[in-house]
C-alpha cells in the first residue's frame, strides 16, 4: 500500500483561494493517478490531500512492493518545485496482509483495504517529510537491491509494541536542474519597471514589504500555471514551464496582478535546450529570453518565433516586432507581442 500527501496543503489552503487550491489538488490528483495505474495498482481514496493506493491485488501481484515505491517515487519527483522551489509531496509505503474488497451495503458500497498494515502506512506519512518515502520494514525488504542506502528512521506508531524503523527514500526530479543535464524547456523572464525609482520613493521598509507581496503573488501564480521558479536574482524573476502556452498565461496574470500592488512588469518568453547547474539553469536559451524581454516595455509579454510556432492553436495572438539582434546572441530573431485582450 502507498500513501501519498501534500504536508504543507493546510498552510497553502491559507493564502491560496479555494479555486487555486483546488486547481492544485487537481493536478496533484492526476500525477498520482497516472503514476499508480501505470504501476498496475488501484487508487483506492482520493481524500483531502492524500491519494491511497493499494498494489498487488486485484491483479498483477508481482514485485507489488516495488512497484508501491516506484509509484510514489514518480509522483514526489513529478511534483518537484511545482510550487514555491521545494519538494511538495511526502509517501508512506506498506506490505502486508489486508482485507481487500468491498465494505459497506447499497450506496455506500466501496472498495477498499482494511487491516493493521492499512493503519500503520497511514500513521507512518505523518512522520514523513516534503520529498521522501517512508517504508515499513517489510516493503524495505522486499526493494533493498533497490535502495541499499537508506537510511533508518525510528518512529513510534500507535498500533505497535514496539518502534518501527522504518526507511526513508529521498527523492529528487530528473529535471533539467539536474547537473550536467541538457532538457528542453520555456523559459520566462520577468522584470519590474522602473523598481528603482519606486524604491526610493517607498523607502527601504516599504519597499521589501511591496516585493514580499510581489513575489507571494508570484509564487501563487507559479502554482496555478505549472511553473518552477528558479531565480528571484535582484526584482526580477526566472522560471521554467512545461509548456509555452502557460508560460504566456502566467505573463498575462503576473502583470494584472502587479498591476494591483502598483508595479510594473515585462516579460519574455523563449523555448529552447537548456543545462542545469546545481538548482540554477544556464545557456543560450536563457540569454535569448532574458534579452527579448528587455525589449518589452511595461504590461508587455515578448516571446520569440519559437514559442509563438509551439502555442498556434491556443488562442492566443501575436504582433509581429521585426527581426532584433539581441546582446550576446549571434543571430538575430524574430520577437512576437503577445496580443492581449481589452478588459
Amino acid at each position: 500500500m502507498a500513501v501519498m500527501g501534500l504536508p504543507g496543503a493546510g498552510e497553502a489552503a491559507q493564502r491560496l483561494s479555494p479555486t487555486q487550491m483546488v486547481e492544485r489538488l487537481n493536478h496533484f490528483y492526476e500525477i498520482a493517478t497516472r503514476a499508480v495505474v501505470a504501476r498496475d495498482g488501484t487508487v483506492d481514496k482520493l481524500m483531502s490531500d492524500q491519494v491511497i493506493a493499494f498494489f498487488g491485488t486485484p491483479y498483477n501481484d508481482r514485485e507489488h512492493a516495488l512497484r508501491a515505491v516506484e509509484a510514489a517515487a514518480d509522483v514526489i519527483a513529478a511534483m518537484e518545485d511545482q510550487w514555491g522551489g521545494t519538494s511538495l509531496v511526502a509517501a508512506a509505503v506498506g506490505t502486508g496482509e489486508a482485507f481487500v474488497g468491498n465494505v459497506g451495503e447499497g450506496g455506500t458500497r466501496d472498495y477498499t483495504a482494511i487491516g493493521q498494515m492499512v493503519n500503520s502506512t497511514h500513521e507512518l506519512l505523518g512522520h514523513a517529510r516534503p520529498g521522501e518515502a517512508l517504508l515499513l520494514p517489510a516493503t524495505y525488504t522486499a526493494v533493498s537491491s533497490h535502495y541499499p542506502d537508506a537510511p533508518i528512521r525510528t518512529i513510534t506508531i500507535a498500533d505497535r509494541d514496539e518502534p518501527v524503523a522504518a526507511r526513508a527514500v529521498s527523492v529528487r526530479a530528473p529535471a533539467a536542474a539536474r547537473a550536467g543535464r541538457r532538457a528542453l524547456a520555456t523559459i520566462m523572464v520577468l522584470d519590474l519597471v522602473n523598481s528603482t525609482v519606486i524604491a526610493s520613493e517607498l523607502g527601504d521598509a516599504a519597499w521589501r514589504e511591496l516585493l514580499a507581496r510581489h513575489y507571494g503573488r508570484m509564487r501563487e501564480l507559479l502554482a496555478v500555471h505549472e511553473g518552477t521558479e528558479i531565480d528571484t536574482a535582484g526584482d526580477g524573476l526566472l522560471a521554467t514551464f512545461q509548456a509555452p502556452v502557460h508560460a504566456v498565461r502566467f505573463g498575462e496574470a503576473a502583470i494584472d496582478a502587479d498591476a494591483a500592488l502598483g508595479l510594473r512588469t515585462r516579460v519574455g518568453v523563449h523555448t529552447g535546450e537548456v543545462e542545469g547547474d546545481q538548482g540554477a539553469i544556464r545557456g543560450i536559451a536563457v540569454v535569448i529570453a532574458a534579452r527579448i524581454g528587455a525589449l518589452a516595455d511595461a504590461g508587455q509579454i515578448f516571446v520569440s518565433n519559437t514559442v509563438r510556432d509551439l502555442v498556434t492553436g491556443s488562442g492566443l495572438g501575436f504582433e509581429d516586432r521585426g527581426v532584433r539582434s539581441l546582446k550576446g546572441v549571434a543571430e538575430p530573431r524574430q520577437i512576437y507581442s503577445v496580443l492581449r485582450s481589452p478588459d
